[in-house]
């Protein structure tokens, strides 16, 4: 399968980097499977190879005062070449993340190692958001008995497998992208916790919990959207770790979360202009 690579930049080149990640997170609204500031002010957007969709993100692109740089196909085993940061390996608080190409890649790895390959779910440890949440992680305890947790917005399923490699816990994890999905059932089998995870494209509207950790590195837009049904599935004594969020979008999540359904923070860090945030009831 191939792939489009929209790379755009905004016509005001000193854009802020609240700026860069509102047009991301406009992007992925309007149906994009992903996005990357490749090289600030510039942004690459990975769409489906539908040339009328690619049309149609042109349009997008001009809505949002960007000019279009490039337009470009991406064969399926080969698109994170435009993305050569990926295959660094990482480290958030204990845990050590190592991107791989295939199960059988032959680079050795250290046995607690988090293996994942690269792919459309976007979610190798190398952006803030991610790196956050996976340190705050490693701050919980091991729990008796185990977790029922929720990972909403999966992606490529690297918070679900440090979960369940952390805590041997169960964890459904869900993501509106069926991409995402093959990508996450491919990481969960080669880190050897597939029988934990539950992988699927429910909505959330569809999941009755109750959880007791509840894992959502999405933009803070939809954070916002769905506050009230992620408090749903959530149980009375439930923690929430939260990411995604830029600072400019925090307040209203705060808002959402905290002055209307009554959590409270327990932790909250930044990086690079975005918040992670724990929260409990």
């Amino acid at each position: 399968m191939k792939w489009i690579a929209l790379t755009i930049r905004p016509i005001e080149t000193t854009a802020s980097n609240d700026s860069l990640d509102e047009i991301c997170s406009e992007l992925m609204t309007r149906g994009a499977l992903g996005t990357t500031i490749t090289s600030p002010p510039e942004i690459t957007c990975y769409l489906p190879e539908e040339s009328s969709l690619a049309d149609t993100f042109v349009s997008h692109a001009k809505e949002l005062r960007c000019d279009v740089l490039t337009v470009t196909e991406i064969s399926d085993e080969h698109w994170t070449g435009a993305c050569p940061e990926v295959w660094e390996p990482i480290r958030a608080g204990s845990l050590e993340v190592i991107p791989v190409e295939s199960p059988s890649d032959p680079r050795a790895t250290p046995p607690h190692a988090i293996k994942i390959i690269p792919g459309l779910g976007f979610g190798t440890g190398h952006h803030s958001t991610t790196r956050m949440v996976l340190a705050e992680l490693t701050k919980l305890p091991a729990p008796i008995p185990p977790y029922a947790i929720l990972d909403l917005g999966t992606g490529s399923g690297i918070l679900a497998i440090a979960a369940a490699k952390l805590f041997g816990s169960p964890v459904e994890a869900i993501d509106i992208d069926p991409m995402a999905i093959e990508n996450a059932r491919d990481n969960t089998a080669m880190n050897g916790v597939d029988n934990l995870i539950e992988l699927s494209t429910k909505p959330l509207q569809e999941l009755s919990g109750p959880y007791d950790l509840i894992l959502a590195n999405v933009y803070g837009e939809v954070l916002v959207q769905l506050a009230s049904e992620v408090s749903r599935v959530a149980q009375p004594h439930a923690t929430i770790i939260m990411s995604g969020i830029t600072e400019l979008v925090w307040n209203q999540v705060y808002t959402a979360y905290c002055s209307t359904l009554k959590w409270r923070v327990e932790d909250e860090t930044s990086e690079n202009g975005w918040v992670c945030a724990v929260l409990r009831r």
